[in-house]
């Protein structure tokens, strides 16, 4: 039974990533987008230019230093630092858009629920919501400080000795997704083992706190209706699960979001791909959803 329950999460997962993928092609090759969004497509690509041309120029003398540096142990920390702060520049980007201009990331989520449930996205749709409330922002501010909290960590724990810093990000990891069993966990504790694995392993476990971001900024308009939507009979009679709990915590969707936001996530510090990454991602959350409720 165990193993059986292993092997479904594990599935459920990898589902979740070949959804990702498919359904940012489908939103790629979707008309409205391709004929509506050309000046959306080509300001992300002129703002991801001028990024790179700027981050460029900046980190320039830090270039300078690590080729005078040599091959040190300096040379590696302040790599990663610089490869760090560049692979944030689309979270950025998707921040500001977020709160400048929240519209266009829920038409787009819209525009996926529509490819395969019409209905529905009529039905959200009449549901009024407020992005900019106290509780959204206070949900911001606690994953902002759990993040500057676990790099601390990981930072000072680097210092002090290699291992705990590493050793934390890892037992941090597997206690957020306790959920969905320990095979995830188990792997990449496996990784961590072995010294020529152990930085993958927790490169792997930075992706996944990051994407756990991406899912709930992805799904916010799902989610933000789910109140209302709880109180729609009609609504409830579509699904097989009482709407009053949320998408993420139900052990199977659990699975299959975590695949599908971890797949985006990986994609995301991509150069120049990561901002249409989040463009595209925002439709495949519509389709997801449609999978998810129905």
């Amino acid at each position: 039974m165990v193993v059986e329950t292993i092997q479904s999460h594990a599935i459920n997962a990898v589902y979740g990533a070949f959804l990702a993928c498919t359904g940012c092609l489908r939103g790629l090759c979707h008309p409205e987008l391709r004929h509506d969004y050309k000046k959306t497509f080509a300001w992300i690509a002129g703002s991801t230019v001028v990024l790179a041309i700027v981050g460029y120029l900046l980190t320039f003398p830090i270039h300078i230093i690590l080729w005078i540096a040599g091959d040190t142990e300096f040379k590696a920390a302040l790599s990663s630092i610089l490869h760090r702060s560049l692979a944030s520049v689309p979270f950025i980007m998707i921040a500001t858009c977020r709160y400048v201009y929240p519209a266009l990331f829920e038409k787009l989520f819209f525009l996926g629920i529509e490819m395969d449930n019409p209905s529905l996205r009529q039905e959200l749709e009449q549901i009024p919501v407020n992005y900019f409330t106290w509780t959204y922002a206070v949900s911001v501010l606690f994953f902002l400080l759990h993040r500057l909290l676990l790099l601390f960590i990981l930072g000072l724990g680097s210092v002090l000795t290699p291992i705990f810093g590493g050793l934390f990000t890892i037992i941090a990891f597997g206690y957020k997704i306790r959920r969905m069993e320990m095979i995830f966990f188990c792997s990449l504790f496996g990784f961590y083992i072995f010294p020529w694995t152990r930085s993958t392993a927790l490169d792997l476990a930075r992706i996944w706190f990051d994407a756990r971001a991406i899912a709930r900024e992805l799904f916010e308009p799902f989610i933000a209706r789910q109140p209302d939507l709880a109180k729609s009979k009609a609504f409830e009679s579509k699904v097989d699960q009482p709407i009053g709990i949320s998408i993420l915590r139900w052990p199977k969707h659990q699975a299959i979001l975590f695949g599908f936001s971890y797949m985006l996530s990986c994609m995301m510090p991509w150069p120049f791909v990561g901002p249409f990454v989040w463009f595209l991602g925002s439709m495949s959350a519509g389709i997801l959803t449609t999978i998810l409720v129905s």
